[in-house]
């Protein structure tokens, strides 16, 4: 009987349970189809090729509505994927007269043309698209990878467009009397592309890209930076430090792993290595196994693994084991990196690197570094401009000229037995297993297929023979023929000859010149104005000193005491003049070298710890705040703080000495921060529509409101003006 009872109270349970089950609210369902469209727009891309997608779409739609009189979209123009943007004023762009002049340009006509880039696409969007490629390609003359990614970004706006309706080749429907497809698939696309790529290759040849950045290069630039930043003057210039370390650091890590930036590291820090490094000590055998580990995230390559299926071909994509390499100080990403974190650090922010830290942050102008905030490609590519400049290294290098570099070195250049197989190149690199072996042996061989393919020493007396070997390495292994060698002993000959000539000329020179002293020193003894001691009291010119016998002694060569660099404070040094049988100190001035006395006069930075934001904010994945938000994050910044980004304490709660004194590079942004924030919370009781009425120019950014809030401030007489 008891089991009977507890069958049925089962039966009723399960009954309920499949009734809650069947009861799923419908906006449940809506929820989740916001979660998939959120998770799509998230992860299907990389933050970075999301963002410049986004670009080129904003940019077109821009140059559409600027040939029409009020700008136009589609109707499901907010269902699009596209990030939105405030709309910039374009240039207007008139049509080209091939286009006026074309009989068949009725579809330029078309009321349908103004809608074209929007997100479902219509019948007139592959001639825009056309279009607007060709005015980018052959008008302002960008790049192929340019134009490419422009018809990527509208590829791919219209693929995520009606649940992947328009996919394919465009092409018009006839029994459908529909166009379907994707318009970045149309043929006349196709042709614009196919053109604009011949032509640059007309242009350039094979050398479209960057230059890779050999190790020889690596070398020289990191010599230009021990000459520009000599390590004895960092404690007077910690700002020029910092930035030449943190490029040094940046240069060696992406030489390393081809990665242009933005790393997260992940590391156990052995300081007893450093240590060994910094002393010049040779590695034991377990120091050399010493190592740390990077994580890099949204990699192109493996994202491509991901949508083939392989998630698990390999437990440890993205992540790298550096290892020590002493012998190639410039492309030595371990020691680099473990410098640069601790010069972070101590130097800077007075703590550890917490995990939302960037590796290689902003600096601001002032010497500030912004923890939240990464360094900018066109910080980089600056950097990589005035490096290769103050190297005396000749050729056009992009950030992508460590990724060929590095990969170039380890698979040809590396000492034997270091070399890389194929496998292990496209396994670091991060490339897809279906790359072509042929157009990965191209990457890595383009300058030696350059070269191999280059007849212009035709007329040469030798041929290198280039096609007959690797970089024309054949003509350094083969013997020499009778017409070298009788060439070369022309030369050595003629050489000879001439040294011959120029080292009797010397000897000319040296008999006359010591006859001259001679007869000068015998005038001076006779007239008794020369100490015969002098020349042998000082040490300058007792380099050879003659003995009773008449033979010549070694000479003797002095030794300081210390190698340690001169102190750089300002006081005085003294010069000993020697005379006769007394001593005089003179004091003088010695002048700092010209680097030292450019950074002698630079101010130490503010405290560690002590960071004022820059506005507007950059998010986490990369993209800046709107400036109209700007306003608002003065006003969290003064009353909260910004933890996340080094703000630990509210800006109202600072006191004096954190931005005066010695501190006194932050004290302008304090100020406009306080101006602003005084200003909302006590002259507008913290009434943002009163405020916004009041200052409109909040909308245009934090610098157009601050003019206002001082202008207005002036008026009620709250601001003085000082008399310059």
């Amino acid at each position: 009987m008891a089991r009977s009872k507890k069958g049925a109270s089962d039966v009723i349970q399960k009954k309920l349970r499949r009734r809650k089950e069947s009861a799923i609210p419908k906006s449940a369902l809506a929820d989740i189809q916001k979660c998939k469209e959120l998770g799509i727009e998230t992860h299907l891309q990389a933050n970075k090729t999301r963002s410049s997608y986004a670009g080129h779409v904003r940019r077109g739609r821009e140059w559409l509505a600027s040939h029409f009189d009020a700008p136009s979209c589609s109707a499901d123009e907010g269902d699009c994927s596209v990030p939105k943007e405030p709309l910039v004023q374009p240039v207007a762009l008139s049509v080209p007269s091939f286009v006026r002049d074309n009989p068949d340009s009725d579809v330029y006509a078309d009321p349908a043309f103004k809608d074209a880039f929007g997100c479902t696409p219509n019948r007139c969007s592959d001639k825009a698209l056309a279009l607007f490629m060709s005015l980018k390609g052959f008008h302002e003359n960008l790049s192929k990878n340019m134009v490419e990614s422009i018809r990527a970004a509208f590829k791919k706006l219209w693929e995520q467009a009606d649940g992947g309706t328009f996919r394919g080749k465009w092409s018009f429907n006839e029994a459908r009397q529909r166009w379907e497809g994707n318009p970045a698939d149309s043929a006349e696309v196709y042709d614009v592309m196919a053109s604009v790529k011949h032509k640059a290759s007309a242009e350039g040849g094979d050398r479209t890209h960057s230059m890779a950045m050999t190790k020889d290069f690596m070398d020289r630039m990191l010599q230009w930076h021990e000459a520009t930043c000599p390590l004895e003057i960092a404690l007077q210039a910690i700002q020029l430090l910092t930035r030449h370390l943190e490029q040094v650091t940046f240069d060696a890590g992406a030489w390393t792993l081809w990665s242009r930036y933005y790393i997260s590291l992940d590391t156990i820090l052995l300081d007893t290595v450093m240590k060994k490094y910094l002393a010049r000590e040779p590695l034991t055998l377990s120091d050399s196994n010493t190592y740390f580990e990077i994580f890099l995230s949204n990699r192109k390559g493996w994202q491509k693994r991901v949508d083939k299926g392989i998630c698990e071909a390999d437990l440890r994509s993205n992540h790298y084991k550096i290892f020590p390499h002493p012998d190639m100080p410039s492309c030595d990403s371990f020691i680099w990196m473990l410098l640069w974190i601790k010069w972070l650090e101590f130097f800077h922010y007075g703590r550890t690197l917490g995990p939302n830290d960037f590796i290689f942050p902003s600096m601001g102008a002032n010497g500030i570094m912004q923890p939240g905030q990464p360094l900018s490609h066109d910080t980089v590519q600056k950097w990589i401009d005035e490096a290769t400049t103050g190297a005396g290294i000749l050729g056009c290098f992009s950030t992508h000229c460590f990724r060929r570099g590095g990969a170039q070195y380890w698979f040809m250049f590396a000492p034997v037995g270091q070399q890389w197989s194929l496998a292990m190149v496209r396994w670091w690199g991060g490339w897809a297993d279906g790359e072509q072996r042929n157009t990965l042996i191209r990457y890595l061989l383009d300058e030696l297929h350059t070269y191999e393919t280059d007849y212009s020493d035709a007329l040469a007396p030798f041929s290198r023979e280039a096609e007959s070997s690797l970089a024309g390495e054949q003509a350094l292994m083969r013997p020499a023929s009778t017409e070298e060698l009788r060439m070369v002993h022309a030369s050595v000959t003629a050489d000879v000859n001439r040294l011959r000539v120029d080292v009797s000329a010397v000897n000319d020179s040296l008999r006359s010149l010591t006859s001259m002293v001679q007869a000068t020193s015998s005038c001076l003894k006779a007239a008794g104005h020369l100490p015969p001691t002098q020349l042998e009291e000082d040490p300058r010119f007792t380099l050879l000193r003659v003995s009773a016998s008449g033979s010549a002694e070694s000479p003797q060569i002095s030794t300081p005491r210390h190698v340690h660099p001169p102190p750089t404070h300002s006081r005085p040094l003294s010069s000993v003049r020697r005379s006769h049988g007394h001593a005089h100190i003179t004091p003088t001035t010695r002048p700092l070298p010209s680097a030292a006395a450019h950074t002698a006069s630079t101010q130490q930075l503010p405290s560690n710890g002590l960071v004022i934001p820059r506005l507007p904010l950059v998010r986490s994945n990369g993209l800046k705040t709107p400036k109209a938000e700007s306003w608002r994050d003065i006003i969290t910044h003064w009353l909260v703080g910004d933890p996340d980004r080094g703000l630990k304490t509210p800006l109202k709660d600072w006191p004096q000495e954190w931005y005066q004194g010695p501190n006194w590079k932050l004290a302008m942004q304090y100020q406009n921060r306080a101006v602003v924030a005084r200003e909302f919370i006590n002259h507008y009781q913290s009434d943002e529509a009163l405020f916004l009425a009041a200052y409109p120019e909040a909308e245009r950014g934090h610098t157009p409101l601050l003019a206002a809030v001082n202008k207005a401030r002036a008026a009620r007489g709250e601001r003085v003006r000082r008399n310059k």
